[in-house]
């Protein structure tokens, strides 16, 4: 998605929609594992949306072209879906935050009671 500023709309929206497609089928309904990998896709989405972005001031809207309102239609949707799959992701991220704290308490329990066991030995 590199070069997405110097297409024109309809590549643009083409080029968008693969991204999307692309992401989809990774991380779709996949656990967050808060990996260099996710981390990277998510900011190519924010590159994505920023690039096509640009053209979202009516000027896509208005275009008479069949086959750049076809694309748009189904960016529309793919925003969507990116709605959902961020707020799932969203959803796995806090309990995959609240697994860890849980887990640190317990480690720091037993942090505590080595210690403890060490004093009275």
């Amino acid at each position: 998605m590199g070069r997405v500023e110097n297409d024109g709309p309809l590549e643009l929206l083409r080029r968008a929609n693969a991204h999307f497609g692309g992401f989809f089928e990774r991380f779709a309904a996949a656990p967050v594992m808060g990996s260099y990998e996710e981390v990277e896709a998510l900011l190519q989405v924010e590159c994505t949306l920023h690039a096509v972005g640009g053209w979202l001031d009516g000027r896509l809207q208005k275009s008479a072209d069949h086959e750049v309102r076809q694309e748009l239609a189904r960016y529309r949707e793919n925003l969507l879906r990116l709605r959902r799959e961020l707020a799932n992701m969203q959803e796995s991220a806090v309990g995959c935050r609240a697994r860890l704290y849980s887990r640190q308490k317990h480690l720091h329990a037993a942090q505590a009671w080595c210690a403890a066991s060490r004093e009275t030995s």
